[in-house]
């Protein structure tokens, strides 16, 4: 419990103050570890103590980032060169010994207006408010978030919660210039959020060009050059809902800790580090520049409210407005959008995949034919080359594309059966602007014919696009559709899988994923229900 807390850093990180108490456990959960891989961090949840909870936070702290270091080590020598700053020393000890909650959204509000290249790094710890379970967390029913999680039947129908709209007026104001998001929900995009501007590295509910990817996928390579190249240009890192398990894009928040370790001196333009916002203890804690425990949503409207953002950001009751670019709709209601895309790679105009000019022959506009019966190629991801075929759109304005016979990405040989993927109207007014999955990037996909797609098929050796068969088989009517919430939590991914490997079920029991949620994915995978009956009986035997 608390003396997992051992050093000041851990409780508070390197920047706070040393006359903060330590937080308090409040979900106290044994020897119980917070992943099964990866960390040896215990599940324990912390809140800082409520004597810092209720500090009133105003929303004028003055100050420069010259307030918030005056206790780093290697900088006292710097405070002494001039009399000036020991002013803010005395002004930031002053607010330390009065109020530690403030001082702490004081000291991050202060970080925040002298980064000039900040970015987030969010996890599933701030969707949880919106309905969508964490599946890794080991604390579940018994969290303090439990009592206030809604229940979503999809998570398609999950809404933003406070956390997404204040990120989405920080970027707005100018302060968070980037957002790498490990989770699938496109909360931050219903926020407002643009996805041009999102990092959305493990996979997207409604990009059928980055779905969702499992845990033997791989990520794709745009977006992880564009994730490595925010690790280096960002100046600061706020980590919010994340446990920091050991993913690859821990990269990102790793290297912001040790940029300000290696610049203790470099005032000026120095990099502010990392700053953890978790409930949960972090691999990172000891080395962050601040650590707050607390909840997400109790910190960023405190944090809002300190930058004098509060007003602007948007209420809870507000849903995003479909808005494609102007003159980019060929005829009004048609669903028929003018993108400035080549037809045949779905690269910009005046791009090309190697960086250089692209070729004159791919240099016109392109039309996305949204309407039912349509047919898509996809232009990157998993399923890159795949085609599909416009099923409908939902009463929230996204479209459903059904692919058929599409070869298994992780399978070599093996053909998949029908499922759907989805795109976000965010996308339409991305694409209808010129905007890729990442700067100069590529769009999800591109207009294709029933004659492409038929000798696609028959290439294939499969059936007619469409036509629910595969090699002539009947399609079974169960699982036609992955769109239920299970098809939400992973990629749409229908294929009957070997039988007899187990081995990729096994891990995803060793990285947290509860039962229920594995047990689905059995079934879509085609696992027959009296192994999946064994593979349960043996888990929950060696629980025991």
């Amino acid at each position: 419990m608390a003396d997992e807390l051992d050093t000041h850093e851990k409780r508070h990180g390197i920047l706070g103050s040393k006359e903060w108490p330590c937080p308090v456990c409040v979900t106290d959960m044994g020897n119980v570890q917070a992943r099964l891989t990866f960390t040896d961090v215990k599940a324990h949840e912390y809140l800082d103590t409520e004597e810092v909870l209720h500090e009133k936070v105003p929303t004028d702290y003055g100050g420069r980032l010259s307030v918030v270091i005056y206790n780093l080590p290697g900088i006292r020598a710097w405070k002494r060169k001039a009399s000036r700053r020991s002013m803010f020393v005395e002004r930031a000890n002053f607010l330390h010994r009065t109020a530690p909650w403030l001082c702490q959204v004081a000291l991050l509000a202060a970080m925040i207006r002298d980064s000039n290249e900040m970015i987030t790094y969010t996890g599933a710890g701030i969707s949880v408010a919106a309905g969508i379970d964490d599946y890794a967390t080991k604390v579940k029913d018994v969290s303090i978030t439990a009592a206030e999680m809604p229940r979503v039947k999809d998570w398609k129908d999950a809404r933003p919660t406070l956390t997404h709209r204040v990120l989405t007026g920080m970027y707005e104001a100018g302060y968070l210039k980037h957002w790498i998001q490990q989770n699938h929900d496109s909360l931050p995009q219903k926020a407002g959020y643009p996805q041009s501007c999102l990092n959305e590295i493990h996979g997207s509910l409604h990009d059928p060009g980055n779905p969702v990817i499992p845990y033997e996928g791989s990520l794709r390579d745009d977006l992880y050059a564009w994730l490595h190249h925010w690790q280096e240009r960002n100046d600061l890192c706020l980590a919010l809902g994340t446990s920091m398990s050991g993913f690859n894009c821990d990269s990102v928040p790793e290297a912001a800790a040790q940029k300000f370790l290696q610049q203790p001196d470099a005032v000026n333009g120095m990099h502010k580090g990392l700053v953890i916002v978790n409930l949960q203890r972090t691999p990172y804690d000891e080395v962050s520049s601040l650590r707050i425990y607390a909840k997400v949503d109790t910190v960023m409207p405190l944090l809002a409210k300190a930058l004098g953002i509060a007003d602007t950001v948007r209420p809870m009751d507000h849903a995003h407005v479909f808005s494609p670019a102007e003159s980019s709709v060929v005829e009004a209601g048609s669903d028929m959008f003018i993108v400035p895309f080549s037809s045949e790679a779905g690269e910009h105009q005046g791009s090309s995949a190697s960086g250089g000019k692209a070729d004159t022959a791919q240099t016109s506009n392109t039309v996305w034919d949204l309407r039912p019966g349509s047919w898509v190629k996809l232009t990157g991801g998993p399923y890159e080359g795949e085609f599909g075929q416009v099923v409908g759109k939902n009463a929230a304005g996204h479209w459903r594309l059904r692919f058929s016979n599409c070869e298994h990405p992780s399978f070599p040989g093996a053909r998949m059966k029908p499922f759907s993927l989805w795109l976000g109207n965010w996308w339409v007014e991305e694409a209808t602007r010129g905007k890729g999955i990442c700067p100069g990037g590529k769009i999800p996909f591109v207009a294709a014919t029933p004659a492409e797609a038929e000798a696609a098929a028959a290439a294939a050796g499969g059936g007619q696009p469409g036509s629910g068969k595969r090699g002539g088989a009947e399609e079974d009517p169960g699982r036609a559709n992955c769109t239920g919430s299970s098809a939400a939590e992973e990629p749409a991914d229908c294929a009957a899988r070997p039988v007899n490997d187990l081995a990729k079920y096994e891990k995803m029991m060793e990285m947290g994923m509860p039962m229920g949620a594995i047990e689905q994915r059995m079934m879509k995978d085609g696992v027959a229900g009296g192994e999946i009956a064994a593979f349960s009986k043996s888990v929950s035997a060696s629980a025991a």
